[in-house]
């Protein structure tokens, strides 16, 4: 059976297409004749990932009610509840799927918890609304220690603009780590008076702010070529880190328009525009396949068009196209009524409904939106109804962080 007519990830079908696997019965033999081991080797990927990558397929074909002697003419389906019940199994054995937080709850709760893994992301914004530094919040971030509900992992940052910080990235760590410890003291005083039930932890040794740092891996690209051997490199680097037991949980790109935007005038536009999908597919695939965080910073341009010649807005760039290949959308700006705030809008996103949330470039990092009496009385006269909840909702969460 062709394994193209299974329900299977596109990654999935991608990784088998590249190297010559059509059928259920190719897959067969490559295991027959050598065991997983043999078809890991055809695969060019891990023993576990092809031990993984053949249980979707014999999943997906048992699911359809097919077997080996199927030719494949007719396509197989499988239902929405047996999909839902897959997810919610992967989850459980995965102790359930963390997403990477923010430290701005209002960002974490519009989108679901954090930057979702095994997605990718769009972050687009003018200049100056912060999209690298929520880039290097992300980061840090992700070195948080599953103890305080992180994921302990490492990160990837592909520097296209020369804008990655070390200095400002270490400020945003040593705050993490003085967060981190002063929660610990907190849950050892509460532990100690008999007000908490919960057994206190105590912060891993490594975890101090060199430490976060060393495990931010940052690749800087001079152009185009160099941000696309960089992106085809990822999976390797990824797979080594995985076997060394320190995996890389984020993936961030800062920023993906850079290199096409100050292409000279000559350029075969539609060759890059074929880069551009090849670049956004293996990206989609990296992130389903290893289970990382793929975040991609874009740029905004002027889109002219509309009733009149002259009515012009501004877009994310790249075009339609590429706004099609991230799973979530994210658009940055800066408050129109508060200048120490601005905001993040959730335009497209398969699992949380549109909306937007306050948030603040501090000292620390990125934060909540600490709005005051005074503030927030002058604002609810002449914002409507949907701000007003979001200075509440960003008043009552100062104290999370």
């Amino acid at each position: 059976m062709k394994l193209l007519n299974l329900p299977l990830r596109p990654s999935t079908i991608a990784i088998f297409a590249r190297r010559g696997f059509i059928t259920t019965e190719d897959v067969l033999a490559s295991k027959t004749s050598g065991g997983i081991a043999n078809l890991a080797a055809e695969l060019g990927c891990t023993m576990s990932e092809a031990a993984n990558l053949t249980a979707e397929v014999d999943s997906a074909r048992k699911s359809t009610g097919s077997s080996n002697d199927n030719n494949g003419e007719n396509a197989s389906h499988v239902t929405a509840a047996s999909l839902l019940l897959s997810v919610q199994r992967n989850n459980a054995t995965a102790g359930g799927k963390r997403n990477i937080v923010t430290f701005c709850k209002a960002i974490d709760m519009l989108l679901g918890g954090g930057f979702a893994r095994a997605e990718v992301t769009e972050v687009a914004g003018v200049p100056g609304v912060g999209k690298t530094q929520i880039s290097m919040q992300l980061c840090v971030d992700a070195r948080l220690p599953k103890e305080y509900g992180g994921i302990e992992g490492e990160a990837v940052y592909i520097d296209s603009e020369g804008s990655f910080s070390p200095e400002r990235c270490f400020k945003m760590a040593q705050a993490l780590v003085d967060h981190v410890h002063k929660s610990t003291a907190k849950r050892q005083s509460e532990a100690s008076l008999g007000a908490s039930d919960r057994t206190p932890s105590t912060s891993p040794d490594w975890f101090t702010a060199n430490n976060i740092l060393e495990g931010i891996h940052v690749f800087r690209v001079h152009d185009e070529s160099a941000q696309t051997a960089t992106i085809r490199y990822l999976s390797d680097f990824l797979r080594h880190r995985q076997n060394l037991g320190k995996p890389i949980k984020v993936v961030i790109i800062d920023s993906i328009a850079f290199h096409y935007r100050s292409a000279a005038p000559n350029t075969d536009y539609k060759a890059r525009t074929r880069s551009l999908a090849v670049i956004a597919s293996l990206l989609s695939e990296i992130a389903s396949t290893l289970d990382v965080a793929v975040v991609v910073i874009n740029q905004m341009t002027t889109k002219v068009g509309g009733r009149q010649m002259d009515d012009t807005r501004l877009v994310p760039a790249l075009g339609e196209s590429w706004a099609h290949a991230t799973t979530t959308r994210l658009i940055l700006s800066q408050s129109p009524t508060n200048p120490d705030s601005r905001t993040c809008t959730l335009v497209k996103s398969p699992h949380k409904p549109i909306g937007t949330a306050a948030y603040a470039v501090t000292e620390y990092g990125i934060r909540d939106v600490v709005v005051s009496e005074r503030n927030a009385l002058e604002t609810s006269y002449s914002s409507s109804d949907q701000n007003r909840a979001t200075l509440d909702s960003s008043k009552r969460a100062r104290s999370r962080y």
